[in-house]
């Protein structure tokens, strides 16, 4: 699978982890994906946007035909407040297609990773190992080793940790630098990420009055909702405001589900529907912390890298998270297979070094900026304050300050990374020309 002698195990098996596996596969790099979970493929969890820095990597993949299958576009968004009063719709899907020709689409993430997992080669899919959790990771000076709770070990030249906000891969490599003598002030503190809000997100059948792509946002003081409908099961993601920050994880079980319905459960999410109607109509329901931020060091030593929500957590109201993490892979990926091909042999340590330097280099800033704006959104549409309660029935609302703020927003999108190695494919019809990255690029219809 690679002419040189170099490894990656990825940590996490996630859309995000998944990802990754179809780049290292397409770059050439040997490598092994362990999943804690005993299937990689799994029913759980609430539903993903992916938006067009997503789609376009996805595409670039071959992955949008059977994605299209499975997920639905969306267009305008119906917006009211807490006593069900039209509030203004927002068209920032639309211009979404607008600019770059494809709109935004809703997927759940059984059938994100059914699609990542299946349209994998079965050799491929043999390097993706389930239930296998990591407990401790060792380096010594030309390899890593992860340890699994099962007594099994994986060797490997590099780390990719894409377990999520709470990694246990992120405490390691904390662990590994103090260990190493490094600064306190030089390494991620132990909860880099601070949560204001916790959310409810409740799986429940599509009833009569909504259609397929149909998204409803409710806000208000301290709490806000959005809803995705698709052809069997909608989705809502109800967002509340904590008393104070914390950066403790937080833990819920059912006593906090009915807790958290008693207050909420009377919210409207479109006529004659509650937040209470969805819960009691239920396939699947859950609660989460919202946690939000940016770890200041990615990697440590040449051996450990973190990518999507083990490097930086955004709250869900734009969407951008999971596709913030694609496009981590991307870049990483690239630089990987840069200097897997610098030489014959396995890189050095100097060199991948800085390969890992130059990913974080790359994507910190819009990082930083996607978060920003993401937490931005969630403390407009929960009404932080009389200046964000104004801005978003006011400001917000103005569908030329919609397609002002999407047009200002639109450069930056088209320049979002594609692998460097495989012929990129902007998509077809945007008002905006997708940056070429390098390679030759043709136009593809998106659906």
């Amino acid at each position: 699978m690679t002419s040189t002698h170099f490894k990656v195990i990825v940590v996490g098996g996630g859309p995000v982890g998944l990802t990754a596996a179809h780049a290292l596969w397409r770059a050439g790099i040997d490598f092994v994906l362990l999943e804690s979970r005993p299937s990689i493929v799994i029913d759980a969890g609430s539903n993903l946007v992916l938006l067009p820095m997503g789609l376009r990597l996805l595409g670039q993949l071959g992955l949008l035909e059977a994605l299209n299958t499975v997920s639905s576009p969306l267009g305008r968004i119906q917006r009211t407040d807490h006593t069900g009063c039209d509030i203004g719709d927002a068209n920032f899907f639309v211009h979404y297609k607008e600019n770059h020709g494809i709109a935004p689409r809703v997927i759940s993430r059984l059938d994100l990773t059914q699609v990542l997992y299946t349209t994998l080669p079965s050799e491929v899919q043999s390097c993706l190992l389930p239930d296998k959790r990591v407990a401790t990771i060792t380096t010594a000076p030309n390899f890593t080793t992860v340890h699994c709770t099962d007594g099994t070990t994986h060797t490997g030249s590099i780390i990719i940790g894409a377990d999520g906000a709470h990694s246990l891969v992120r405490r390691q490599m904390r662990a590994l630098a103090l260990q190493a003598g490094s600064p306190p002030d030089h390494v991620n503190p132990e909860q880099p990420f601070l949560t204001t809000y916790q959310a409810m997100w409740v799986r429940f059948p599509t009833p009569a009055n909504l259609t397929p792509g149909d998204a409803r946002e409710t806000h208000g003081v301290g709490a806000a909702v959005q809803l995705f409908a698709g052809e069997e099961t909608s989705v809502i993601g109800v967002y509340e405001r904590l008393a104070s920050p914390t950066t403790a994880r937080l833990r819920f079980g059912a006593a906090e589900e009915e807790a958290f319905i008693a207050r909420r459960g009377n919210l409207p999410i479109s006529a004659g529907l509650t937040i209470g109607d969805a819960y009691a109509a239920r396939v699947q329901a859950g609660m989460v912390s919202l946690e939000e931020g940016v770890a200041a060091r990615w990697s440590w030593d040449s051996r450990v890298v973190l990518v999507g929500d083990a490097a930086h957590k955004f709250t869900p109201s734009t969407g951008a998270g999971c596709n913030n993490g694609m496009v981590d892979v991307v870049v990483l990926v690239n630089q990987l297979r840069r200097c897997t091909e610098a030489g014959l042999g396995a890189p050095s340590k100097a060199l991948v070094a800085e390969a890992l330097a130059a990913y974080q280099d790359g994507r910190y800033a819009e990082v930083v900026k996607g978060c920003q704006g993401a937490g931005q959104a969630t403390a407009t549409a929960t009404w932080k304050n009389a200046v964000f309660k104004f801005v978003d029935l006011h400001i917000l609302a103005n569908h030329r300050v919609q397609k002002m703020f999407m047009g200002r927003a639109a450069p930056a999108i088209a320049r979002t990374p594609v692998l460097e190695f495989i012929e990129g494919v902007p998509m077809a019809g945007g008002k905006v020309a997708w940056a070429e990255n390098g390679v030759q690029t043709r136009a593809v219809k998106a659906g």
